[in-house]
């Protein structure tokens, strides 16, 4: 079991790199925690969406776009309607993260990126960043994919993704645009995004209001029989003088006597 190492009723600072077919729907599945923060008394998420590429035409069948936003930036265009959808004020910024970005503390890093070279150019901007951050990394091919919930920076509990996959991370870029939306229908599942975001937010959701987590990774294989597996988090003795945060959810809900 881990426990969340910063009080989730406090502005929860999220970074999300990737706002593409699984980093879209994450960034949806984040204004309803927001939501859901927000009922139990937090002071809700903010989060900053970062992503270079532009919607495609192809991009409409598997990512979280409309026909209006082809041409625009996918960060832009997607954290502006969740903007207008839940009045919030999160921003969406049309290029890669770089190390000035990281300045303002983030509680969390989301990197739901296509390459191994992308995610070890994110880990070098989080261990100059200096501090410890929470790095949630989603990733997949064709209908399996995984969620790593890590740590980086000094007194890091969990293992991140570079360090429980070294050889997987080594190759390069291999995001390879689709040409069309039946090309890109061949190369994945139509569901294996949703099935990916939908375990990230859940794995979000458990640590801010139940403020812990039982699991550590999480892998989905849409092509077996066994959908999804959890691995647990690594056991790991209680320092003396450790706090520990608490979820925002109560322990025990209790409800009014009925008066005749």
């Amino acid at each position: 079991m881990h426990t969340i190492t910063f009080d989730p009723r406090v502005p929860c600072q999220i970074i999300l790199v990737g706002v593409g077919g699984t980093g879209s729907l994450i960034l949806t599945h984040l204004v309803r925690l927001d939501q859901a923060v927000r009922a139990l008394g937090g002071a809700g998420l903010w989060v900053r969406a970062f992503d270079p590429d532009r919607v495609s035409v192809s991009n409409l069948s598997r990512q979280n776009f409309a026909p209006g936003d082809v041409g625009r930036f996918k960060a832009v265009a997607l954290t502006e309607r969740c903007n207008l959808y839940a009045g919030l004020n999160w921003e969406g910024h049309g290029r890669v993260l770089e190390a000035g970005d990281l300045k303002l503390a983030s509680h969390l890093v989301i990197s739901a990126v296509d390459s191994g070279q992308a995610r070890r150019e994110l880990l070098e901007l989080l261990e100059g960043a200096g501090r410890l951050t929470y790095w949630l990394d989603c990733g997949n091919d064709a209908a399996c994919g995984q969620v790593v919930l890590g740590q980086v920076g000094g007194g890091a509990a969990l293992p991140h993704v570079v360090t429980l996959d070294p050889s997987g991370m080594a190759g390069g870029e291999d995001d390879v645009p689709s040409c069309s939306a039946a090309e890109a229908l061949l190369r994945q599942h139509l569901f294996i995004n949703p099935a990916v975001a939908l375990q990230a937010a859940q794995m979000i959701g458990d640590l801010l209001l139940s403020g812990q987590t039982e699991s550590a990774a999480v892998f989905v294989n849409l092509s077996g029989t066994a959908r999804v597996l959890a691995a647990p988090v690594p056991k790991k003795r209680k320092k003396r003088g450790e706090v520990r945060m608490a979820g925002l959810l109560p322990t025990q809900i209790t409800t009014p006597q009925e008066t005749l």
